[in-house]
């Protein structure tokens, strides 16, 4: 049963709003063979899109694997992560390389472990050889899919900005990998746009001009509105397009903070015994909101103090100031603007101009 009003993770298909012609697109691209890059902050549904793409795929007839590269410190952690995505798509089982390490372990005697037709190596199930190689055995994988079902193999990378942080050399020797396999098509997704653009779009880049950029499209404020009117009336709740109106400006239309408030306002109306969304109710499920969003906030603000004067030139963004002014130093406001696109914090609307990306956390900074 799908949550209502979710927050906090991936949505479901019938939460992506508006999204149907972009995801047909994602979708025909990828079979096509292109390469994709999605970049932007956090917490706008690129890891949503990339969920039902390869869902969509899947029953397609595809091989598709999911990476988050978040959290994993080793090229062999990311070996294995690879591995079992790829093989979940044929034995259905999660953490299929761990069941096929026990099997090795449990044998006397050489053993050939192969799964659905395909055979893998055994250096593999027992964590042998350098790190390197078991990458190349892993991404070997995909050879076997294809020649078992005919068809491409779809990879998605989230959070791929992390690459060079497990290992620098990482990105050169996964591109020398990807570019001899014709086979394979990737999605690649990162939250942090800087330098996921320097990654893409520098000469001297691993991954220089190797997918198109596409940007995530913003969900209309009309796609919004029918679908809160919708869902509200789902449970017998009437919402007219003032109130919705109103809750779109208060959150900008940002997907997860727009649904955080909307959860609120439903659990809000249960425990008032109403049906009825009021300017009364909104305020209450938006203070409700940025409280349970308080502690997120005073991270991201606390990430601040580690650059000189973030904090202050955040400030003026909120008060509707521009960041450079006559005594700043040009150079040490780049790098905090710099910081702040990639944290999510801000984006850049026009020649020295920028908003904040999350209008609710420009209201946490202008209660300070």
């Amino acid at each position: 049963m799908n949550r209502y009003f979710p927050v906090g993770g991936p949505v479901s298909e019938d939460d992506l709003i508006d999204r149907e012609l972009f995801l047909e697109g994602l979708t025909r691209r990828l079979s096509d063979g292109q390469n994709i890059l999605l970049a932007g902050p956090r917490r706008i549904g690129k890891t949503s899109l990339a969920l039902e793409v390869l869902r969509r795929l899947h029953r397609e007839g595809y091989d598709v694997a999911l990476v988050d590269m978040f959290g994993i410190t080793s090229v062999r952690e990311l070996t294995e992560h690879l591995a079992n995505a790829l093989l979940e798509n044929r034995t259905g089982v999660q953490r299929t390389v761990e069941k096929l390490r026990d099997m090795v372990r449990a044998a006397h005697t050489e053993v050939r472990v192969s799964v659905q037709g395909i055979e893998l190596g055994l250096s593999f199930a027992r964590r042998q050889g350098s790190e390197m190689d078991l990458l190349e055995e892993a991404l070997a994988i995909t050879d076997k899919l294809i020649r078992a079902s005919n068809t491409r193999v779809i990879l998605v990378f989230d959070e791929f900005q992390e690459l060079s942080r497990v290992d620098v050399n990482l990105p050169k020797i996964l591109r020398s990998h990807l570019q001899q396999k014709p086979h394979i098509s990737c999605l690649f997704l990162g939250s942090k746009p800087t330098l996921l653009a320097q990654l893409f779009s520098q000469g001297n880049e691993a991954f220089f001009r190797y997918a198109v950029s596409l940007p995530v499209p913003e969900i209309p404020p009309d796609a919004w509105s029918d679908y809160l009117v919708r869902k509200f009336s789902e449970r017998g709740i009437s919402i007219t397009p003032a109130e919705v109106g109103v809750l779109l400006k208060l959150t900008g239309g940002h997907p997860q903070d727009t649904m955080l408030v909307a959860s609120e306002i439903y659990y809000a109306l249960i425990e008032m015994e109403s049906q009825v969304v009021s300017l009364t109710v909104l305020e209450i499920a938006y203070q409700r909101a940025l409280e349970s969003l308080m502690r997120a906030f005073e991270e991201l603000w606390g990430s601040l103090s580690e650059h000189q004067g973030a904090q202050q030139l955040i400030k003026k963004v909120a008060h509707g100031e521009r960041p450079y002014g006559q005594n700043a130093s040009p150079a040490r406001v780049g790098r905090i603007l710099t910081y702040a696109m990639n944290r999510g914090i801000l984006i850049k609307v026009g020649r020295g101009q920028y908003e904040f990306f999350e209008p609710m956390f420009r209201d946490y900074v202008m209660r300070l």
